[in-house]
């Protein structure tokens, strides 16, 4: 049956004819293959749960850096093919081909795709006094920085995830990660602008920015780059804070808003879930659960249930912690002073009937920024620990797996 089929194509051909078409066959599959091939790497790569099938964040950190190179693969055999078209060695038919390359070039360019996410400089920023949010229940990213307090709207951030600010010689970079609820804020010298930075994915629901200057990648919930370093151009990070605007505002009430525009009304206000499953091999905890994440070295995390009335003294790794929580702020400090003296704090009623902070070693009395006031330690600070309240327990562990859950019970820390 098929050398009929063969002996019945052939006899439409004179012999020329059929080696030109043979000859002509064996160009453009190849030529579709590799143009085929490249766009679909283009397209994909960067594609979270694609990557994370493949080799995981390496796979969209080559893609991006292979950008180029794969868009000359994708294009040059299609004009290839459309020159040897023109110029009679292939069927015009073969040009349905060049279909699925621009089809795969859409996904990756298309303005779906590009336009949603968004790198702002210099937003527009208004006191809270002059402005404000449709709903006062809304939440924001708040950031003290300096002598400065800045809100940054959930709905803005879930659309511009990253926003760089200047403060006359220095400049602050906020890196929003909306589906790990997480939020760095990064000191940066003017090695970084914002120009120059690229929303690239987000990977274990953390959002990837690549900077094309260097061609460094950071990673939003590390603050680091893909390896682990710290990015060229970056000084320190500061802390965030997470709550919603009425709270904010008591807090800071000369704070500054970043203003949102007409596009963020469609986006929620409010923390999103996770957009991808993590992986999680083995955990105590469902991946949803929302914890405190407390940057030490390894991090250490805490239920969002835990009872804060008293101060809580835990343990992450080897460093010793308080933790209490003063107007409706939590704080995490470094409880060891002057390298030998470990502290441990009790609330005690003065004589006004004023709650006041003391240590039980000396019987000073500590304000809660962690400034010892009054006796012995007089002047003396507690140096404070950068954490995060409402972050997904799965993308922690993904990000940072040897994160410590810390769980207290009545008779104090029980550190799994």
């Amino acid at each position: 049956m098929g050398e009929r089929m063969v002996v019945a194509v052939a006899a439409h051909f004179t012999p020329e004819e059929l080696t030109i078409t043979l000859a002509g066959v064996r160009v453009a599959i190849p030529l579709l293959l590799v143009a085929c091939l490249a766009a679909g790497w283009l397209a994909y790569g960067t594609s979270p749960p694609v990557a994370d099938w493949v080799t995981g964040l390496s796979t969209i950190t080559l893609t991006r850096r292979l950008q180029w190179i794969l868009m000359i693969a994708a294009i040059g055999p299609c004009l290839a093919l459309v020159v040897r078209v023109a110029m009679g060695l292939n069927r015009a038919w073969w040009l349905l081909g060049l279909s699925l390359v621009v089809g795969l070039l859409f996904v990756r360019f298309s303005p779906e795709t590009m336009k949603p996410v968004r790198v702002l400089e210099g937003p527009s920023l208004l006191t809270v006094e002059e402005a404000g949010l449709a709903t006062d229940v809304e939440f924001v990213v708040g950031v003290v920085w300096g002598d400065s307090a800045y809100a940054f709207p959930y709905r803005s951030l879930l659309r511009t995830p990253i926003v760089q600010i200047t403060d006359f010689d220095r400049r602050l970079l906020l890196i929003h990660s909306p589906y790990a609820n997480s939020a760095t804020a990064l000191e940066v010298g003017r090695e970084i602008r914002a120009v120059d930075l690229e929303f690239v994915g987000s990977p274990g629901n953390s959002t990837l920015v690549y900077n094309r200057k260097y061609g460094q990648f950071i990673v939003g919930i590390t603050g680091l780059t893909d390896d682990g370093k710290t990015p060229i151009g970056v000084r320190g990070q500061v802390a965030t804070e997470r709550m919603s605007f009425a709270d904010w505002r008591q807090l800071h009430p000369k704070s500054r808003l970043m203003l949102p525009s007409k596009q963020d009304a469609a986006w929620p206000g409010v923390a999103a879930h996770p957009q991808f499953a993590p992986k999680l091999t083995e955990s105590s905890l469902p991946a949803e659960t929302q914890i405190i994440l407390i940057h030490t070295h390894p991090r250490a995390a805490m239920l969002m249930t835990t009872d804060f009335a008293e101060p809580v003294h835990v343990k992450a790794g080897a460093m010793p912690l308080v933790l209490w929580r003063a107007n409706g702020r939590l704080k995490a400090f470094d409880r060891k002073i002057d390298h030998d003296l470990f502290l441990t704090f009790r609330h005690r009623m003065d004589k006004s009937r004023q709650l006041k902070l003391m240590d039980n070693q000396t019987g000073s009395t500590w304000s809660y920024a962690g400034i010892c006031t009054v006796g012995q330690l007089a002047g003396k600070r507690l140096t404070t620990v950068r954490l995060e309240e409402g972050v997904y327990w799965g993308v922690s562990r993904e990000w940072f797996p040897d994160t410590q859950l810390i769980r207290t019970n009545g008779n104090g820390p029980e550190q799994k």
